[in-house]
């Protein structure tokens, strides 16, 4: 080593560079020449901030509804690729996000697949997930969950036409080399075996089967697979009314898991948010990368100085550890949906959040 450090630099880099070239056939690499990029201070992503707008992007939709059917398809969906991720098929480095159109008489077939899945309703009411054979009828604005392995199929038996958001973990089952799948041989629905809305009946009235564990009613897997929009929406109204808005979150609502009180899925987090009219939350950074869906009202949202204007249907990622702020305008309330995977780093003991 004294004999390499009177070397000069210039020699010194050409042996180091000699000494790598004959690590590759072995298979090996210097730690040290990676070691920043790997262990970083403070996260670094991909991701870019990025917005949709609902209203460009529904008659794209109904495009796709009539050059391909719902059973050839399997699911119509496009894809919300993030602008630093094309060809990806993902908005985040951890979470999928889609639009999916089923008309009037279709029926996407029955499936079931590792990834969790949630659904929040942009339009239409009265179509129908079915969970298991299952069905929940969904209104504009409702969560639905497909957790994985759970079979599932969508079908619309009323006369227009129903869009719904998707959210998927499928870029981490993809990193975690952990994804399967299997199809019904008929590529039809699953058969009827409860009454719609028997799992709400069951589980969202603060109550749970007493003589069922949580290993009978799936492990940590969520026996609720429906959260209806004038349910949440009227506990953000009530804490409205009842409590001064927190500084950073202002009314916001995180929905659970009835078995264990946790997150709604066991990859993916989901929230419901109220915005004052003419209030403007402080701004805050949190490790988990956030896709934002306006549903009523319009506003303002700052993400590490740059400035979206949101209206009601546009669709927001923020990316993790981006400083974030929002701002609801003069003339009403703005109300948002949003999922993330903060379930998945609190799990891991990696979520953290910086109140700015």
């Amino acid at each position: 080593m004294a004999t390499l450090a009177l070397t000069p630099a210039a020699d010194v880099r050409a042996l180091r560079a000699e000494f790598y070239e004959r690590l590759k056939p072995h298979g090996l690499a210097p730690l040290w020449e990676v070691l920043a990029a790997l262990v970083t201070p403070t996260p670094r992503t991909p991701v870019a901030t990025a917005k949709w707008s609902f209203s460009t992007i529904e008659p794209l939709l109904m495009e796709a509804g009539r050059l391909i059917t719902a059973a050839e398809a399997e699911r119509r969906v496009l894809i919300l690729e993030n602008p630093a991720l094309v060809g990806r098929s993902r908005i985040t480095s951890t979470l999928y996000a889609g639009l999916q159109l089923i008309l009037p008489g279709e029926v996407a077939p029955a499936h079931r697949h590792t990834q969790n899945a949630l659904r929040f309703v942009m339009a239409g009411n009265g179509a129908f997930t079915a969970l298991d054979g299952e069905k929940a009828h969904m209104h504009e604005h409702d969560l639905v969950l497909t957790p994985n392995w759970v079979w599932h199929d969508h079908g619309n038996e009323t006369s227009e036409p129903m869009i719904w958001l998707d959210g998927l973990d499928i870029p981490l089952i993809q990193s975690l080399d952990a994804s399967f799948s299997e199809h019904r041989e008929d590529r039809g629905a699953m058969p009827t075996t409860r009454p719609a809305g028997d799992a709400g009946v069951r589980w969202g009235n603060n109550l749970r089967p007493a003589r069922m564990s949580a290993a009978q009613a799936g492990g940590r897997r969520n026996p609720l697979f429906i959260y209806p929009y004038e349910q949440w929406r009227e506990t953000l109204e009530a804490m409205k009314a009842n409590e001064a808005p927190h500084a950073h979150d202002a009314y916001a609502m995180e929905f659970t898991n009835p078995v264990d009180g946790g997150s709604v899925m066991a990859t993916i987090s989901a929230f419901a948010r109220l915005i004052p009219a003419g209030f403007a939350t402080r701004p805050l950074r949190t490790s988990d990368g956030m896709i934002h869906v306006v549903v009523e009202g319009s506003g303002k949202l700052e993400v590490d100085g740059q400035v979206l204007d949101l209206a009601t249907g546009d669709i927001v990622v923020v990316p993790p550890w981006a400083s974030r702020q929002l701002t609801a305008s003069a003339a009403s309330d703005l109300v948002l949906f949003s999922y993330s995977d903060k379930a998945t780093q609190e799990k891991l003991s990696l979520w953290r959040e910086a109140l700015l």
